[in-house]
C-alpha cells in the first residue's frame, strides 16, 4: 500500500543530485522529504518524487536561479 522509502544517498542517486543539494532543496522548500526520522534528522523520499528533483537538477544546469524554480507561476516551491 504505501510506497517504499528510499534513504536520501539512493535517492540522489536516482534523481542525479548530490545529498547536499537535497538537503539544500528541503531547506528552501523546493523537495521535502516524504519522511524524516525524529531521533536522527535523516531524510527519506519516495521514488515518486524523483520527476520532481530531476526537473529542479535540469533548471539549475540551465543556471535558472534557485529563486526562479521555486517561486512564482510554475515554481516547484511547496510542493511535497
Amino acid at each position: 500500500m504505501d510506497e517504499e522509502l528510499l534513504p536520501i544517498g539512493r535517492f540522489a542517486r536516482l534523481a542525479r543530485l548530490s545529498v547536499k543539494q537535497l538537503r539544500r532543496y528541503d531547506e528552501l522548500g523546493l523537495l521535502r522529504p516524504a519522511h524524516v526520522d525524529e531521533a536522527t534528522g535523516y531524510r527519506y523520499y519516495r521514488a515518486a518524487q524523483a520527476r520532481q528533483a530531476l526537473s529542479i537538477g535540469l533548471l539549475r544546469s540551465l543556471d535558472v536561479p534557485l529563486a526562479v524554480v521555486g517561486g512564482g507561476a510554475g515554481g516547484f516551491g511547496g510542493r511535497a
